[in-house]
């Protein structure tokens, strides 16, 4: 019994040892690269690529940093994923509530239709959404929103999907009772279930967030037919990268700056992801 318990132990050990592995070994070849010094990416075969540079250097931070077109780009894709995650949740966790709490014939088509949205190619629905968004009628609008409800239409069908299935795993128990209570609807909505669903909008928020944060091609055709001083990242990129071939040091030292606010926006949202949070809610 002893042997078999320690031979678990051992197995989940290395699974684990193994998975963290192949997490944190594509960041550390991206950190590496970030710091490397030019003879340690450049050997012309004389010698093999090290594992650490030979002489790390910051330079090429020190170069993104002090970017000032870099960061104003960074602070409009940020503006706008915040943005998009707050028009996704505002208007989407009432319509997958409805779903959750109203039984009628065909609702699981309703919800089929509701995700077949994505199915569609981005690149079908960039080009009139582009046109829709720079035609007269919205110049007034800025870029960042233009961006953040082209992006809301991208994750919203996402996020009714998962709070739906958020909602329909709280008991209506709690609800009728508030309402015996003399609550309304709205108040307990909002002040009952809301804080029961949290750990599955944050999940939701999270992937809005990335999704946001990644897109491209709505992207890069609302500020490719508009005039606009700032780009999103990866517009901003792609125009920086589209000139020459850029260097395995760049690449690295972008791609870290980058990923840095959606680890800070997940681990800020972790808190919230707690599993169980309405167990022994009913008694």
């Amino acid at each position: 019994m002893v042997k078999k318990i320690k031979l678990s132990k051992i197995t989940w050990i290395i699974l684990i040892i193994v998975s963290l592995s192949l997490v944190l070994l594509p960041i550390y070849v991206m950190f590496k690269y970030s710091i490397s010094d030019r003879s340690s990416w450049i050997t012309g075969g004389k010698y093999p690529v090290p594992w650490f540079p030979f002489n790390p250097t910051l330079d090429m931070y020190r170069y993104y940093l002090a970017d000032t077109r870099f960061w104003a780009n960074a602070f409009l894709s940020i503006n706008v994923a915040l943005l998009t995650v707050a028009l996704s949740i505002i208007l989407g966790a009432p319509a997958a509530y409805s779903l959750s709490r109203s039984k009628f014939n065909g609702k699981a088509i309703i919800l089929f239709f509701i995700l077949s949205i994505r199915l569609i190619p981005d690149i079908s629905s960039a080009v009139p959404i582009a046109t829709i968004f720079n035609n007269g009628l919205w110049d007034y609008l800025p870029v960042v929103l233009k961006l953040s409800l082209a992006h809301t239409l991208l994750g919203l069908p996402y996020v009714i999907y998962i709070a739906q299935g958020v909602f329909e795993s709280i008991p209506k128990d709690l609800e009728e009772q508030a309402h015996v209570m003399g609550c309304g609807k709205f108040y307990t909505f909002l002040n009952i279930v809301i804080p029961l669903a949290i750990p599955g909008l944050a999940a939701g928020a999270i992937y809005v967030f990335l999704l946001s944060w990644n897109e491209f091609t709505l992207s890069y055709f609302i500020t490719a037919t508009s005039s606009v001083p700032m780009l999103p990242l990866p517009v901003y990129l792609k125009s920086m990268f589209g000139a020459f071939t850029p260097n395995p040091v760049g690449i690295a030292t972008i791609s870290l700056l980058v990923s840095l606010p959606v680890i800070v926006f997940t681990f800020a949202l972790q808190k919230y992801m707690i599993s169980g949070s309405t167990a022994g809610s009913v008694k």
